[in-house]
This record gives C-alpha cells, structure tokens and sequence, in this order.
C-alpha cells in the first residue's frame, strides 16, 4: 500500500478498480490501480498546466507473459498512440482526424479525481484516429488518440 494513501473504488466501463492515491503534495505523485503502480506527474499549483502530464510504469516484480505464437499480422504503418495517463472521464476532445499537432498542444481534457488535467502530446503528428468522445470513461493506458 502507498504510504498515507486515500483509497478509491472506481468502476470504469463495468468493472471496479481499487485505487490507492499517495502524496498529492509532491510530485511525482505513486497511484496504484489494483497493485500496480504508477508514478503520476502533477504540474506546479502555480502552472496553468504549460506541460504534457506524464505516467511511468513502476516495472512489475513478475514476469512479463508472452502470447502463443500465431500467424503474423500484416504490417501497418507505424502509429504512436496518446495513452490515457490515468483512469478519468473524457470532458473535452481538443483534436479530430486529421489534425497536425505539435508537442505541447492540447489532445483532450480528462477528469480525474475531481480535478481537470489537460493531456498534452509529447510529439508531432497528424491525428490518424481519435477513440474517445466527450462523457467517456476511459482506464488507465487506454488509447485515445493514434498519431501518423
């Protein structure tokens, strides 16, 4: 358990996540979402959010599980994925397919434990597809915007 941690249930699409919340007076800030851990990057309260919010892995202590073999899928061209940096809902999309972005620009705004947090990209790109739309949920790491 985090250390003084606040401890959530939240249900995202169904199913509950039990989610321990450490120190939000320093950053970066150690979540864990059903055991795993997660470092969460919070901006300055003075900062108007100028900087794309990070999420690192903590590796886990297992080891990673390797699917079967299986015929190779045909290649596609190469996309980056914009990764949900914690579970939240979806209050703004900034973005639509299409759109050439620059690091630093807005992809969408999510809320997340009664806070708003702009998601920044941390790249360029032109938007190949957008996954979310206002009101949704989405869980940690999930996909919501792929860049080409």
């Amino acid at each position: 358990m985090v250390d003084n941690a606040k401890v959530y249930l939240i249900t995202v699409r169904g199913r509950t996540y039990r989610v321990e919340v450490g120190d939000l007076s320093r950053s970066p800030v150690e979540v864990k979402v059903d055991g795993e851990a997660v470092l969460v990057e919070l901006p300055a309260p003075e900062e108007a959010t100028p900087h794309p919010s990070t999420a690192t892995r903590v590796p886990p202590t297992a080891a990673p599980v390797t699917p079967p073999p299986g015929p190779a899928a045909p290649a596609a061209p190469p996309a980056r994925a914009v990764k949900a940096p914690m579970p939240g809902k979806i209050l703004a999309v900034r973005v639509k397919m299409g759109d050439h972005i620059h690091r630093g620009d807005e992809i969408c705004v999510l809320e997340a434990m009664k806070m708003e947090q702009a998601v920044r990209s941390t790249t360029e790109g032109v938007v190949r597809t957008v996954r979310v739309q206002e009101g949704q949920t989405v869980a940690f790491g999930d996909t919501m915007v792929e860049l080409a």
